[in-house]
């Protein structure tokens, strides 16, 4: 009987990954801007309901406050990095644009080419987003993306307050699509 409960055990522990589509991924969302704690709460909820957890930090404006928090950011080995400008305004705005940090050779990198480990799966991020909110990516020299070693991508959003769910509903649909990209459906 022991056997039987050691296999099945095994068999379970081998098949969940199959199971479970995008349980366990992390999303750090880096506020910059306007910092409304209503709507992190929000998309936090919206991403929880999914599975996914979440890290809410607060940007700064300083170098040294920001490397410090970059450090803290790479310890919490997320698996993507949202900087995030969620403001309110009468016409919908919609940015997305990723780190323009190439790829240096060497051992050590600068903290200004970090972001650049990543920038195949930032890229693919962005597209996603960009997508669904019929927006291009552009490539910019991103300060809140200095020193972050995950994939990350800048998203300012400008709307109206009747459609904040409908805006981060299409936010929690990227990061789905985004987690879910190699999966068959």
């Amino acid at each position: 009987m022991k056997g039987v409960i050691v296999i099945l055990f095994f068999l379970w522990a081998l098949l969940i990954p199959f199971f479970c589509s995008y349980g366990g991924e992390h999303i750090v969302l880096y506020q910059v801007g306007e910092k409304d704690p209503a709507v992190a709460t929000m998309l936090k909820k919206l991403l929880a309901g999914k599975g996914y957890g979440m890290s809410v930090l607060e940007g700064t404006d300083s170098i040294e406050k920001h490397v410090e928090l970059a450090n803290k950011i790479n310890k919490l080995r997320a698996s993507l990095f949202l900087a995030l400008n969620f403001s309110f305004s009468e016409q919908e705005n919609v940015l997305v644009a990723i780190t323009d940090a190439k790829k240096k050779t060497g051992q050590i990198l600068a903290v200004e080419d970090v972001p650049a480990i990543h920038a195949a799966d930032s890229r693919e991020y962005a597209v996603i987003v960009a997508d669904l909110f019929n927006k291009k990516v552009i490539e910019l020299p991103l300060f809140p993306l200095l020193g972050i070693d995950m994939p990350g991508v800048l998203l300012r959003v400008e709307c109206q307050k009747e459609k904040v769910n409908e805006v981060l509903g299409k936010i929690s649909d990227s990061i789905q699509k985004y987690f879910g990209r190699g999966m068959k459906k």
